[in-house]
C-alpha cells in the first residue's frame, strides 16, 4: 500500500502518551506479507494486530520476529467467502502470489481458507477498527465473507487495493464490487493513490530511445505517462456527516448510533496517520460535546493543525522532490565554496597594515571604509 504515511503525528502521540483511549485499536491486516505498515507503531501498546497470509513461510517469519510481542497475532490462513481449502499460486515474486494464476511458473499449493465472519463467530477474532486488504484481485471475495463482521464491528476504515478494469469475474469493474459493499457499511472513499503503467509499446520504445537526464537548474522533471492501473484506496466512516445528515444513506438504513468517545478518537487518529488532518479537526468540532469530558479539544485541534512533514508521494511529485533535492545539494556545495572564498578575502584584508587602514579611514571616512570592507567580504 503506497498511501500517505504521517511520519510524526502529534495528535496520535498525545492520545497514546496521555492514555486517552479506553480500548485497543484493532487492526486486521489481510495479506500481511512484509509485516503491518509502520504507521501503527505510533499506537504503541494500543495497537492490536491480527495478520493473515496464505504463505506459511511469511507467517513463520513474522511470528519469529514478533515472538516477544503480545499484541501481534499472525495466522497462516487465506481469507475469502468460504470455509475449507483452495488452490493458491505462489509466484516467484511472493508479493504477486494469488488465487488467480498470473506467473506461469508459480508454485501451486492447497491452502486453508476462511471467512472473517466465521473467525469472529468462533471467538478467535475481536471486532475490528481498521481492515487492510492487499490480495492481488481477491479483495471482493474476502469482503463478501466479511459482511456480518463489518456490521458487528462498526469498522472505521478499510484500505484496499483495486482497479477499474473489467473482466468476466468483475464485469462492472473490480472497484464497484468493492464500493458496493463499502457503501452498505457507511464506508465512503476518502483518499486514493494510484500507479500509472505505460502501454507496452510505449515502454519498449522509450527503453530504446531514453530521454536525457533533466538539468535541475534549467529543466523540469519528465511527465509520468500511462493510464492509472492499480489504486490504493481509503474508505472511512464520515461520522461528522452522519451526525449532520443521519438519513444520508437513504430510508432503508436505520439512523446511525451516536459514536463512543473511543470511536471518535480512533477515527481522528486514523485520519491523522493517513494525512487527513482536516477530517480529524471536523470531528473535534462536530463532537466537541462528547469529547470535552475526556480531553482538551482545543489542544487536540492545535496539534492537528501542525503542518505535515512532506507532501503526498505521487510519482510526479516524487520526481519533483528528487530534482529539488539535487538542486539543494548543488546550492549547498556552491555555498560552501563561497564561504571558502570569503574566508580568503577576509584573510587578505587582515594583511593590510593597521596604519594603512587608519590612513584610509582618515581620507574617506569610517563609514565608507567599513562599507568597502563589507562589500569585499560578501
Amino acid at each position: 500500500m503506497d498511501l500517505y504515511h504521517h511520519p510524526n503525528p502529534p495528535f496520535t502521540k498525545w492520545v497514546v502518551t496521555s492514555e486517552l483511549l479506553a480500548s485497543p485499536f484493532v487492526i486486521v491486516d489481510i495479506g500481511v506479507q512484509g509485516g503491518e505498515h509502520p504507521r501503527w507503531k505510533f499506537l504503541g501498546s494500543y495497537a492490536d494486530v491480527y495478520g493473515y497470509d496464505a504463505i506459511a513461510e511469511v507467517i513463520e517469519d513474522l511470528r519469529w520476529r514478533n515472538y516477544l510481542v503480545s499484541n501481534r497475532h499472525y495466522y497462516n490462513l487465506a481469507l475469502g467467502d468460504e470455509d475449507g481449502e483452495r488452490q493458491f499460486f505462489v509466484a516467484a515474486n511472493r508479493f504477486e502470489s494469488s488465487f488467480y494464476r498470473g506467473d506461469p511458473g508459480a508454485e501451486e499449493r492447497i491452502v486453508p481458507i476462511r471467512r472473517l465472519d466465521s473467525l469472529h463467530r468462533e471467538g478467535v477474532l475481536p471486532q475490528a477498527d481498521y481492515i487492510k486488504l492487499d490480495c492481488e484481485g481477491f479483495e471482493p471475495e474476502i469482503l463478501r465473507g466479511t459482511r456480518l463482521y463489518l456490521a458487528e464491528s462498526n469498522v472505521l476504515c478499510v484500505t484496499t487495493e483495486t482497479n477499474f478494469n473489467v473482466s468476466p469475474t468483475y464485469p462492472r469493474t473490480h472497484f464497484q464490487a468493492i464500493s458496493d459493499i463499502m457503501i452498505d457499511h457507511r464506508l465512503i472513499l476518502f483518499d486514493e493513490n494510484h500507479v500509472r503503467t505505460p502501454a507496452p509499446a510505449y515502454a519498449a520504445a522509450i527503453t530504446k530511445r531514453p530521454w536525457p537526464e533533466p538539468n535541475p537548474v534549467r529543466g523540469f522533471p519528465p511527465l509520468v505517462v500511462g493510464r492509472p492501473g492499480t489504486y490504493d484506496m481509503v474508505f472511512c466512516r464520515d461520522l461528522a456527516a452522519e451526525r449532520r445528515e443521519p438519513g444520508r444513506f437513504g430510508p432503508s438504513k436505520p439512523p446511525p448510533e451516536l459514536p463512543s468517545v473511543d470511536m471518535l478518537l480512533k477515527s481522528m487518529m486514523n485520519f491523522e496517520l493517513h494525512g487527513l488532518m482536516d477530517c480529524a479537526v471536523e470531528l473535534a468540532v462536530t463532537f466537541q460535546d462528547l469529547l470535552a469530558p475526556r480531553l482538551d479539544v482545543e489542544k487536540a485541534t492545535t496539534l492537528l493543525l501542525s503542518p505535515a512533514p512532506h507532501p503526498r508521494n505521487t510519482a510526479d511529485i516524487t520526481l519533483c522532490l528528487s530534482m529539488i533535492a539535487e538542486l539543494q545539494t548543488r546550492l549547498q556545495s556552491l555555498g560552501a565554496r563561497s564561504m571558502g572564498a570569503r574566508s580568503v578575502l577576509a584573510g587578505a584584508i587582515n594583511l593590510v597594515p593597521q596604519q594603512t587602514r587608519r590612513n584610509l579611514r582618515k581620507i574617506i571616512g569610517e563609514r565608507c571604509t567599513n562599507a568597502i570592507l563589507s562589500r569585499l567580504l560578501r
